[in-house]
């Protein structure tokens, strides 16, 4: 039933009914509290509320008839009126607390029954009481004389003494009946507890059962499949007989056995290959080590002719620069004329504007000049009508026309000269603006050699900075060349170190014991990698028909300038450079 059923599944199920046991419990244990406080709450009603309020009623009673006797007996013996009044207050507030009793229980137990007729009982003996009390005391004193049946006072205290002890023998037969329910409802209670015990040990019992034989029994036969795995034996059978989380695991298991075997194999077919590889990677070195110094020779001899082109770029950049600083001297030069040239051309136009002012106000005096003409014609005229009398006046008139007209004179004059300067003016302000435009031509053709020879400038910068990049990645590709060379050596070192290694593994790897058909697939896989491996040593290398060229193409190189074979220096740790397109050639050679 729970082979395939997951442990989860199982200690839900197992954890379900402990749940179901503990909330069984707690509903009775909560059930028992319930009823048991209803019947403790009853009990304390009864006796304390009820019973005991009932007891204290007969004893306020019985204290009235003591303090009545006391005051009837003093009356007797003709005591003070004093003690009469002290005895009868004690007698009534007796009373009162009788009555405030019977109130508490009446309270509690309700007006119906027993407690009213008790009630009934009291209020007419308390009537009874007080009408003796008042008979008591004289007539002058408020006392009265009315007669007291004392055979109806004796039949209230024995009606009330008998209500009193029906309610009393009542409360005692539920309060009996209230401890026999405790009791029983004590021993189920009991036997609940028992019985839920005895269902929670089966369960334990049936739980540990499964779990030791689903998971603890596994458990153990996975950490001894382990412990043989961890010493190299790969042969044990795995069984996966359940469909739970340890059948998951035991089947993981089998899987991680099947899958270490399948790599121990690969390993050693791998070791067999890397031990083959490894032959093949040093002769391989030893090709690439040659080519390498050629290649630090070749970049040597680049190197010098970078730098000889370098110092011929910065020497253009240098006069470049030289002319770059001259044009943009001529274009100040050209820029200051030019606003001489706009002061002139503003100069011009104000004494144009002066001019015309001068015209207009010379314009004004002609005109003043012929009125003034006219005026003086008009007096000679006046004059040589009023005969003698007006000669005198006739002669001024013409003196006045005399100035006149010689005024006038005058004004043309200078208004033909003012003309003629503003027309000058005019013909110089032409003259100044083409000089104006002439020289903003300059400036434009200024400012575009002075543009073409900064773009020159400019231009030779960045070749020197090319160039002087290119020379330092020429110089990084010798230091990158010679640590390759150090690194061929290097290479060969680790090619020995890893047929070395290969070796070790190999021993290794025997450690591990696996199946007969695994080790007769891994010795047909090493036939055939030998195979394939000794194939390929037999072959001829591609690279090698390239020796003899790469080797008279750096001769003539060699002869025109000789170069050392490059070496690191002591103490330099060769660096990985960063990769390039020839790097990854030798690399894949």
């Amino acid at each position: 039933m729970f082979r395939n059923t997951s442990i989860k599944i199982n200690m839900m199920l197992v954890l379900g009914l402990f749940m179901a046991l503990l909330l069984v419990a707690v509903a009775l244990g909560w059930n028992g509290m319930r009823v048991s406080g209803n019947a403790f709450e009853t009990l304390y009603s009864l006796t304390t509320r009820q019973v005991l309020p009932l007891k204290e009623v007969a004893a306020s009673v019985s204290n009235s008839h003591y303090w009545m006797e006391r005051a009837r007996r003093i009356e007797s013996e003709d005591g003070a009126l004093a003690d009469i009044r002290q005895a009868l207050d004690q007698a009534e507030t007796a009373l009162s607390q009788a009555d405030e009793r019977y109130a508490l229980f009446a309270g509690e137990a309700g007006q119906v029954g027993t407690a009213q007729a008790l009630g009934q009982v009291l209020e007419r003996h308390h009537a009874l009481m007080r009408q003796n009390a008042r008979n008591l005391l004289p007539l002058s004193s408020g006392g009265s004389d009315e007669p007291v049946s004392q055979a109806e006072l004796e039949a209230l205290l024995a009606q009330g003494g008998q209500l009193l002890r029906e309610f009393t023998d009542a409360a005692q037969a539920h309060i009996a009946q209230l401890q026999t329910q405790e009791v029983r409802r004590q021993h189920w209670a009991q036997l609940a507890v028992l019985v839920l015990m005895i269902a929670g040990l089966l369960i334990s019992v049936v739980a540990w059962q499964v779990m030791r034989r689903r998971v603890l029994r596994p458990l153990g036969e996975a950490g001894q499949l382990l412990d043989r795995v961890a010493q190299g034996d790969l042969t044990s059978r795995v069984d996966v007989r359940d469909g739970n989380e340890i059948g998951l695991l035991m089947a993981g298991l089998r899987k991680m056995q099947e899958n270490l075997s399948r790599m121990v194999l690969q390993v050693r077919r791998g070791v067999e290959e890397i031990s083959h590889g490894s032959k093949e990677i040093a002769l391989g070195n030893t090709d690439l080590s040659s080519r390498t110094e050629q290649q630090a020779a070749s970049l040597q001899e680049t190197a010098a002719s970078m730098e000889q082109l370098a110092s011929t770029v910065q020497q253009n950049a240098d006069n470049a620069r030289q002319a770059d600083h001259l044009a943009a001297g001529s274009m100040d030069v050209a820029r200051r004329g030019g606003q001489a040239v706009s002061e002139v051309i503003a100069t011009m136009t104000e004494i144009s504007s002066s001019s015309a002012k001068i015209a207009e106000i010379v314009s004004v005096i002609d005109g003043i000049a012929f009125q003034t003409n006219i005026l003086a014609l008009n007096a000679a005229v006046e004059a040589s009508r009023a005969g003698d009398q007006g000669k005198g006046f006739s002669v001024v008139a013409s003196e006045v026309r005399t100035l006149a007209q010689r005024s006038a004179q005058a004004a043309k004059e200078i208004k033909q000269l003012i003309d003629d300067s503003v027309n000058k003016v005019n013909a110089g302000s032409d003259q100044v603006g083409r000089a104006g435009d002439t020289m903003r031509e300059i400036m434009e053709s200024v400012q575009r050699v002075a543009d073409i020879m900064g773009e020159i400038s400019s231009a030779s910068q960045e070749q020197s900075l090319g160039i002087d990049q290119i020379n330092r990645a020429v110089a990084q590709m010798d230091q990158v060349t010679q640590q390759n060379a150090a690194l061929v050596e290097q290479a060969a070192a680790a090619a020995g170190s890893l047929e070395e290694q290969a070796s070790s593994l190999a021993h290794a790897v025997a450690e591990f014991k696996v199946s007969a058909s695994g080790a007769a697939r891994t010795q047909a896989g090493a036939a055939l990698a030998s195979a394939r491996l000794n194939g390929a040593t037999s072959r001829p290398r591609p690279a090698a028909p390239s020796k003899p060229a790469v080797a008279a193409a750096a001769g003539p190189r060699k002869a025109a300038r000789p170069a050392a074979t490059p070496r690191l220096e002591p103490g330099t740790a060769p660096r990985r450079p960063t990769r390039t397109a020839s790097e990854d050639d030798w690399e894949s050679f």
